[in-house]
């Protein structure tokens, strides 16, 4: 009877001491990027799934795997999960990867749009006539009460979650400066 091994804890045991293993690094990396990809195409990652493996992550590995996946497969992922955003069905790749590191990033999804008032069912359609709207006289001040509401934000104007704001482009600046961290300089 074969015993099965836990392989967090040897990949755990990998990533602490890369020098031990130096034949395997770039199966390391492919094995690494091959993981998360499956993790992002799971039909059961939400949107906290994705923020979750952004945070474990960071924004840039993230980014460049995203960078790595097909134009259909990150347009699949972004319309499942924010599923009513009016320019994710016809825009273009770059425009997909960068909503999807958006959300990442905590942006909110598109709500769904308000349902559309239903005529009333006594009056056929178009055979209405609507009744002419009353004039208040010019030298009466209108009452405070009788103001119009103002004008809801558009459909497209989000506001991100807990006052946090995502980078204005996550993708090209993750992929574009990606680059190892400034060593300290040593004292002399």
């Amino acid at each position: 009877m074969a015993l099965e091994i836990d392989g967090l804890a040897v990949l755990c045991a990998i990533a602490e001491a890369p020098e031990a293993f130096p034949a395997i690094r770039s199966d390391v990396t492919k094995a690494a990027h091959a993981l998360v990809t499956k993790q992002l195409k799971a039909k059961t990652l939400d949107l906290a799934g994705l923020r979750a493996v952004r945070e474990a992550l960071g924004p840039q590995p993230l980014a460049l795997i995203v960078d790595g996946l097909k134009d259909a497969e990150v347009k699949a992922l972004v319309t499942r999960l924010d599923k009513h955003h009016p320019d994710l069905k016809d825009g273009p790749a770059v425009t997909h990867r960068r909503h999807l590191m958006a959300l990442a990033a905590d942006l909110d999804p598109v709500a769904a749009p308000a349902a559309k008032p239903k005529p009333a069912k006594g009056t056929a359609k178009g055979t209405a006539t609507p009744k002419p709207a009353a004039k208040a006289p010019v030298d009466t001040p209108a009452e405070p009460s009788a103001a119009p509401e103002p004008a809801p934000p558009p459909a497209k104007a989000r506001i991100p979650a807990r006052g946090k704001t995502g980078p204005a482009d996550a993708l090209a600046s993750a992929a574009m400066a990606a680059r190892p961290p400034r060593r300290p300089r040593q004292q002399e």
